[in-house]
């Protein structure tokens, strides 16, 4: 990744000598290559640069710097790139998103990733999670990140407990079907089966139980749902 990163600096500065100009799509380049270098530095002094030449970042640029912010825990940058890519009227994509509700989340600053999460959803740059029909509820996340996973789950469950208390109703199973990580799996292996429930268990204060013969899958009992929502 840093050759890589480096190759692509060396270019962009053998351009500027030889006089040539680079465009909005040459800075987006480099600095796309900056955030897979993790040179989080790097990529926001060439987002300064290329708006000093008069050149209009575009939601690639804003994405990218963005992610770099994600992977340099530069979250409160990475919030005031949000706004601004917004107040320039752009709109935030998948990524954009991806990478903000992470930089909260890794932060811990889950009242901003919730309240992220739930603009990518009402934007609907971000799937919301598939209500199964079935009499038990089953709620899928293959399609989430980790961070998204986790914050849109927590807020479901607190939309549930909000309208089973409102209505005086009984709290039935739930379902979550992580999958066994095919599509989510990190450095370390997979991610949402082991990930989700822990921050459930250790973050929310939210028991889960294992699924017995289907690892892609969790249980939140009624009961669980019933003491949390007195808790």
């Amino acid at each position: 990744k840093g050759c890589r990163t480096d190759t692509a600096l060396d270019l962009l500065a053998e351009m500027k000598a030889a006089g040539l100009q680079p465009d909005v799509i040459t800075y987006n380049a480099a600095i796309s290559a900056c955030e897979k270098g993790a040179r989080t530095d790097t990529a926001l002094d060439l987002l300064s640069e290329m708006k000093g030449r008069g050149l209009q970042p575009d939601v690639i640029t804003y994405s990218a710097a963005i992610s770099a912010c994600e992977k340099g825990a530069r979250t409160d940058t990475a919030l005031d790139f949000l706004a601004e890519m917004k107040g320039r009227g752009l709109q935030p994509n998948l990524i954009t998103y991806s990478a903000v509700v992470k930089a909260c989340y890794d932060a811990k600053i889950y009242v901003d990733a919730l309240d992220k999460a739930r603009e990518a959803v009402s934007m609907k740059v971000v799937p919301s999670m598939i209500l199964m029909s079935s009499e038990v509820p089953k709620w899928d996340l293959h399609l989430l990140s980790e961070s998204l996973s986790c914050m849109l789950l927590s807020d479901a469950l607190l939309t549930v407990i909000d309208t089973r208390t409102h209505e005086s109703q009984s709290f039935k199973d739930v379902f979550v079907i992580t999958g066994r990580g095919l599509n989510t799996v990190g450095e370390n292996g997979p991610v949402l089966k082991e990930k989700v429930p822990k921050f459930l268990n250790e973050v929310a204060g939210l028991e889960t139980s294992a699924v017995e013969g289907n690892e892609g899958r969790f249980l939140i009992t009624g009961e669980t749902l019933q003491q949390w929502a007195s808790s």
